[in-house]
């Protein structure tokens, strides 16, 4: 029986070594394979993006106002609170007697009467050397004007830095009216005032009973230095000579941030 067991066991011992041995490791999946790679091999999706170039958002005209300038006489004060009603915000007018520097006798009470409609106000003269008669005519509405504009058209002189300082010192913001049609022709295409608020003017057939103020319709023209992504206008001309409410005024739209 002995030798007989002995035989028996030396036969069963490759079994025997076999059941104490780990099992192979199963085959691994590419997927899985892939995921046990070690961390540092995979690029972080918060760094990649820091690495990115920010992009430049465009300008958006979401913060836009509607805007009237008009050289005529009104009388009536519900004129201007109608206009309030209309979405008007800002009524800019020539504040000096047409053809001259002196001022217009019409101006404070018209500026009052914009006032107490609830409409904020600005002045321009047709002459941008009259700037000083145009903004005294103001009275004492001066600290509530949003600004003064120095009118660059045909027929105007050319504004000189000397004017945009003077308006400064009698503490009131400077803008500059013109437009990409005007403007090389009577400044050469100066980029020397492109730090100066700009309004500019380009009209087309706006439909007043559709409109929504946009200060970037239609699209913006660089020149004079304006209109790139630091020295967007702040107001656009967009039609001339609408009858709001038997008054004629030009329409237009402002970036509502300029205002005060």
């Amino acid at each position: 029986m002995l030798q007989i067991n002995l035989v028996a066991a030396l036969a069963a011992l490759p079994l025997l070594l076999s059941l104490g041995t780990a099992p192979a490791a199963a085959p691994v999946s590419a997927p899985a394979a892939a995921a046990a790679k070690p961390a540092v091999a995979q690029q972080n999706p918060v760094q990649e993006a820091k690495m990115q170039p920010a992009k430049a958002l465009p300008p958006t005209a979401s913060s836009s106002v509607k805007v009237v300038d008009t050289t005529a006489a009104i009388t009536d004060p519900a004129w201007f609170k109608k206009a309030y009603d209309d979405g008007i915000r800002l009524y800019v007018m020539h504040s000096t007697a047409w053809g001259t520097c002196e001022p217009w006798y019409r101006t404070q009470p018209q500026l009052k009467m914009a006032l107490d409609g609830g409409l904020k106000i600005a002045v321009y003269t047709r002459d941008a050397s009259c700037w000083q008669g145009g903004i005294s005519a103001a009275g004492p509405y001066t600290a509530q004007l949003q600004f003064f504009a120095l009118d660059v058209e045909p027929g105007s002189p050319p504004v000189t830095r000397d004017m945009v300082e003077g308006v400064r010192s009698m503490g009131v913001r400077p803008v500059i009216y013109s437009g990409s049609g005007m403007w090389p022709g009577l400044m050469g295409n100066s980029t020397a005032f492109a730090d100066v608020p700009l309004w500019d003017t380009n009209t087309s057939n706006l439909n007043y009973s559709t409109w929504t103020a946009d200060h970037l319709a239609p699209a913006p023209v660089q020149y004079g230095g304006w209109n790139t992504d630091a020295t967007m206008r702040i107001g656009i001309q967009q039609k001339f000579e609408h009858s709001l409410n038997g008054v004629p005024v030009d329409l237009n739209s402002f970036d509502a941030a300029f205002l005060k």
